[in-house]
């Protein structure tokens, strides 16, 4: 019987540290991220946003065809409520990796691209146990383009740009904070709730271990008064 219940105990306070554990370390890759946003994503304003089904199990591939020099900045995420994570590869023309992310609920990623062609984005579930629905944001940078158009406009003109580029990288940033907020509130109440659950069965275990010992020990006293 004791044995029993100790076994529940440490099994229930493992499950504790599990936990625990993950949150520290959904906190950690999110300090991480928020520096490499500060490193690479100043200014962030992208050409596609797409949401998607990654299913169990699955590859999914998106890709996009550069025709240019430049630079490609993006992000993805999935939901915060799952302890699930997935990899994420990007794959120039002749199929050689470029960049990629192991195991990450989020990340953001800043690559130049020297040669045209079509680019492969690869979203990769294949070791995960449930579906998960990716959130994905990809600007393509044509600095040649951009100086030109930036050389040629009249400073009313360029104040104009500096302004409408300004609102979209507020809105963008709005967009993609608040579904991180939500999912990271998601994330919060599914933590507390099976916290909290935990609780109750440790405080009924301690409680059930207590009692059966004042029942042993009298058990005992009777026993010995007998004889």
């Amino acid at each position: 019987m004791i044995s029993i219940i100790y076994l529940l105990f440490g099994i229930i306070l493992g499950q504790d540290d599990n936990i625990m554990n993950d949150v520290i370390d959904d906190r950690q890759d999110r300090k991480d991220l928020m520096q490499e946003w500060e490193l690479m994503m100043q200014d962030f304003i992208p050409d596609d946003m797409i949401a998607f089904e990654l299913k169990q199990g699955n590859i999914e591939i998106l890709e996009e065809g550069i025709h240019h020099p430049t630079t490609i900045r993006g992000a993805y995420f999935i939901s915060m409520t799952t302890k699930e994570k997935i990899n994420f590869i990007i794959k120039d023309p002749k199929g050689n990796i470029i960049n990629s992310k192991a195991g990450k609920k989020e990340a953001v990623f800043s690559v130049n691209i020297t040669e045209p062609g079509d680019y492969q984005f690869m979203f990769d579930n294949e070791r995960g146990s449930s579906d998960q629905i990716v959130t994905f944001a990809l600007d393509i940078h044509n600095a040649t383009y951009e100086h030109i158009k930036h050389h040629d406009l009249d400073p009313l003109m360029k104040q104009i740009q500096h302004l409408q580029n300004g609102v979209n990288d507020i809105m963008f940033e709005t967009k993609f904070s608040q579904q991180r907020r939500e999912s990271g509130y998601e994330q919060m109440q599914t933590t507390h709730q099976r916290l909290f659950y935990f609780t109750i069965l440790e405080t009924i275990i301690i409680v059930s271990v207590s009692v059966w010992q004042v029942y042993y020990i009298k058990s005992i006293i009777d026993n010995r008064r007998l004889i």
